[in-house]
């Protein structure tokens, strides 16, 4: 995954609440880093019917080893 990059539109990372489902997801230069790396290496992919991803099960695994639950 390549750094995220600055721009003086987007911050580095913040949260982001989502209007139409009212979830929060990660914003910013990192949140588009990570999801052009999952988009990139077909771990997830866009639908074609809502703005929503969609992670293949190989995509989860690897979601799960990058970012393990604390619970």
């Amino acid at each position: 995954m390549s750094a995220p990059s600055g721009s003086a539109r987007r911050p580095l990372c913040r949260s982001c609440l989502d209007w139409s489902e009212r979830l929060a997801h990660l914003a910013g230069s990192l949140g588009k880093a990570l999801l052009s790396t999952f988009l990139d290496k077909g771990w997830a992919r866009r639908t074609a019917e809502s703005r929503s991803i969609i992670f293949s099960l190989e995509g989860s695994r690897q979601f799960v080893k990058l970012f393990p639950s604390q619970a």
